[in-house]
């Protein structure tokens, strides 16, 4: 009964990102882009955002690094301590939850970028299946990887939930901000990220049966 009971939640909570993201390419994605990039763009708010942003990659470079790090160190036949346990699974969510966005959904959607697609050559829209170099937006492979991490922390380590989602909210409206992404993007982006997170963890620790 609280399988079904869980299930039916993320069920509504797809429909109800699916609206949110419809509503927002109606209604909000193209003003709010434009006004941005009236506002925001050539500030120097912009450019300390612009650099802030930058060394998140690093994040998808640790946890490629870590995984194959314990991997190798498995191989070798000595064994991981405890406090490896979570930091996998945010490196296996990570990985995962890049895959899905850069290497699946994106060229799918093909969306337009806001900058420079629509902002400066005023082109948007979705090229179904023919994504490429500036048609890759949707959804956001930022907020999908860094809501895959909070998902992880939020079930395995609840003391760092506050300061996840707080991290997470800031990271995904500084890529709006920045005109990075439309707001819909990061929506179903997040979405993503946290069922991303949360089948880590569900696979990880419960669903993979034992090898015979």
């Amino acid at each position: 009964m609280a399988s079904s009971t869980t299930f039916r939640s993320w069920l509504l909570a797809l429909i109800f990102c699916a609206v949110a993201v419809a509503w927002s390419i109606a209604y909000i994605d193209h003003p709010l882009a434009l006004w941005l990039d009236a506002h925001v763009r050539h500030t120097n708010a912009w450019t300390i955002l612009n650099r802030a942003l930058h060394p998140l990659l690093l994040v998808v470079a640790a946890a490629f690094l870590f995984l194959l790090g314990c991997g190798v160190w498995r191989i070798a036949g000595h064994s991981l301590r405890g406090w490896t346990s979570v930091p996998l699974l945010c490196s296996w969510a990570t990985i995962w939850a890049l895959a899905a966005t850069d290497a699946i959904l994106k060229p799918v959607f093909g969306r337009g970028r806001v900058d420079p697609t629509f902002v400066r050559y005023h082109l948007s829209g979705f090229h179904f299946l023919r994504g490429e170099t500036y048609w890759d937006a949707f959804p956001s492979g930022t907020a999908t990887v860094t809501f895959a991490i909070l998902a992880v922390l939020w079930i395995m380590r609840p003391r760092f939930r506050a300061a996840g989602v707080v991290l997470a909210v800031l990271l995904s409206i500084a890529v709006v901000i920045g005109n990075y992404h439309w707001l819909s993007d990061v929506i179903a982006g997040a979405f993503l990220g946290a069922s991303v997170g949360w089948s880590t963890v569900e696979l990880q620790t419960k669903g993979i049966p034992s090898v015979r």
